[in-house]
């Protein structure tokens, strides 16, 4: 062995301690005597031993009280206690494994086989420290990631608030102001006598003003999401009216790039209750992207039952357009905040990447599911599914 183990030997005939000792010290093992179990727990507590050897038959604690005395002690229970005694039927053999022993040799033994159990119990005594040393060792790292990761996600959370805070102050802070430039260019346009160059300035700078307000607009909705105030809130109303409230607000923007509405409704769409605002807002943010990616062609609406459980139903909302089409690479982060389908995109088409981001926070507020199915030069076709309480 390359490391001198200690082994206790507990007997208590000093005849059998000689002997025992001899033996183990020829075979390179440094030897602990004790000839009492009240004995030995002394000396183990002063020199803890890698093994013990444990007799049954003693005076006083006997080898049975002797070993449950030892693993109630926490810094002797790990030690490995081989007992070796001539009383050898089964019902003494079972009595000392449930006392706590890893094994049991018979007298007489022979030396080579108490040699080689003693070796293999030593060997597995140190495997197991190693290896709950090893435990230990990991499971420190691990607690010291996790202090870290928590340190980390709570500074990420304390961005995010302050974040969220910014966007909602300058929302705030901008809409009232954005609102007096509106109110007093929409009465300029109306009310004051303005020659031709003078009213399209005007008017360029009320659809500005806005296309701004929408996006602070957008920036509220997103500081409501993330500190938890976007609240879900039901209304009952009728799907065919939603449907031409929301074509009527983009027909101007329609008519100037001359694209023909379509809409495809079945007869019987029932009146539902549901979160009327988020599934409107859903479907003018997928009709103003339509507009905006399609130069010319057509926009179709078509709304489908695609599960009826009688009292409940799932609508599914689609918006498709024969516009410039999104690959599949660009698809996937479609959904993302502030993100488009990539920089030229944003160059030529403008906007932050919001609207269908909100669409998203809007879906999953209300238990729907959404996404694209698009073809590069060909159009897209955007669609939502949302569960709703039939009212009829």
């Amino acid at each position: 062995m390359s490391d001198k183990a200690t082994i206790l030997v507990v007997d208590d005939s000093l005849v059998n301690l000689a002997a025992l000792n001899e033996i183990l010290e020829q075979q390179g093992f440094a030897v602990l005597l004790a000839n009492s179990g009240q004995r030995a727990i002394t000396v183990a507590r002063e020199n803890r031993p890698d093994l013990i050897l444990l007799d049954v038959v003693m005076p006083g604690w006997d080898g049975y009280e002797t070993c449950k005395q030892m693993k109630a002690d926490s810094k002797l229970s790990n030690i490995p206690i081989l007992f070796i005694s001539g009383l050898g039927d089964t019902q003494n053999k079972i009595k000392a494994f449930q006392a706590g022993a890893v094994d049991y040799v018979s007298k007489p033994f022979q030396n080579d086989e108490l040699f080689a159990r003693v070796t293999t119990h030593i060997e597995l005594s140190k495997l197991r420290s190693n290896l709950e040393k090893e435990v230990e060792n990991q499971t420190a790292q691990v607690r010291s990631l996790m202090s870290a990761l928590q340190l980390s996600y709570q500074k990420a959370h304390e961005v995010s608030v302050l974040k969220t805070q910014f966007l909602r102050n300058i929302s705030h802070e901008f809409r009232t102001p954005m609102n007096i430039i509106l109110g007093v260019t929409e009465e300029m346009v109306q009310d004051t006598p303005l020659n031709g160059e003078q009213t399209q300035m005007a008017e360029e700078v009320l659809r500005s003003g806005k296309l701004l307000l929408s996006i602070l607009d957008n920036m509220l909705r997103f500081a409501e999401q993330f500190s938890g105030e976007l609240i879900q809130e039901t209304a009952t109303f009728e799907i065919r009216e939603l449907i031409h409230d929301c074509l009527t607000n983009i027909t101007p923007a329609v008519l100037t790039k001359k694209l023909a509405i379509h809409q495809i409704l079945p007869d019987d769409l029932p009146t539902v209750k549901g979160n009327y605002d988020h599934v409107k807002e859903i479907l003018n943010k997928f009709l103003e992207n339509a507009i905006k990616f399609t130069p010319s062609g057509k926009i179709e609406t078509k709304v489908e039952v695609v599960e009826d459980f009688g009292k409940q139903i799932e609508l599914r909302f689609t918006i498709s357009d024969t516009g410039i089409g999104i690959n599949l690479d660009q698809q996937e982060r479609l959904f993302q905040a502030f993100s488009q389908g990539d920089g030229s995109t944003t160059r030529e088409y403008g906007g932050l990447g919001m609207g269908l981001a909100l669409a998203k926070l809007y879906c999953d507020n209300m238990g729907g599911e959404l996404g694209v199915d698009s073809i590069v030069g060909k159009g897209s076709s955007f669609w939502f599914q949302v569960p709703l309480e039939r009212v009829n």
